[in-house]
């Protein structure tokens, strides 16, 4: 056997080294382009993340068990959105039958903890926005051991399930339609946003759930226009 004979071999070529032809660099810079122009046009250009790979900006992941972030100190995630048309931070959706859009846990049984906080910083703004559509449940809050379920600082709003009424002189009921549905068991309050002695409200009530009309009824007619504020509780 002849000794001088050599078994070393050269260093195989891996994929990532080997030279790429020009029709490939042509092709993978017209996606880069056209990757940016989408950009540039306002059009999504995610792509797809399997269960349990590393999730990137602009992904779109799909995955068969929760992702946790935890954090030790600050929020364990945070979401800004920069766009000046109606941008949103964080969304939520849930499209099963008894879905949470977003759910918010404080589990500590001690200290001032708070599940969901919504602030704004603008006279304009509201802090938490609320809607239910097809008769739904706007806001429902629960605490147990006696703590608070809902807490506001601040203007509170109830759109469409609150106002102010009038009644024309001689007259001494008020019928309000309400936006959003009524159940027989709707709660309903009302006071004179006018001094007239001797009259006040006597009864408010739901008048017709299946129509939407409640009825506030004075102990006297009226012997000129007056004004009544009412507010529906469910």
């Amino acid at each position: 056997m002849n000794s001088s004979t050599s078994t070393h071999h050269e260093p195989a070529i891996s994929a990532i080294d080997e030279p790429r032809s020009r029709r490939e660099l042509l092709r993978s810079g017209s996606v880069a382009l056209a990757a940016g122009l989408l950009g540039v046009l306002g059009i999504a250009t995610t792509t797809s993340a399997k269960n349990g790979s590393t999730l990137r900006a602009g992904d779109k992941a799909t995955a068969s068990r929760a992702t946790t972030i935890e954090s030790s100190k600050g929020p364990a995630l945070q979401a800004r959105a920069t766009g000046k048309d109606g941008p949103v931070g964080v969304r939520g959706v849930a499209n099963a039958s008894k879905g949470i859009g977003v759910q918010g846990t404080a589990p500590s049984s001690k200290g001032a903890t708070v599940g969901v906080q919504g602030l704004t910083q603008s006279s304009e703004g509201t802090a938490g926005d609320f809607v239910a559509e097809g008769g739904g449940t706007a806001l429902a809050a629960s605490s147990g051991k006696g703590g608070v379920a809902l807490r506001t600082k601040g203007r509170v709003m109830l759109t469409e399930r609150s106002g102010v009424a009038a009644v024309s002189q001689g007259g001494a009921e008020f019928v309000i339609p309400v936006t959003g549905g009524l159940s027989e068991k709707s709660l309903v309050l009302a006071t004179l946003q006018d001094h007239r002695p001797g009259v006040h409200v006597e009864a408010a009530h739901v008048l017709d759930a299946e129509e939407g009309l409640i009825v506030v009824r004075l102990n006297q007619a009226v012997a000129e226009q007056t004004d009544v504020g009412w507010i529906v509780l469910d």
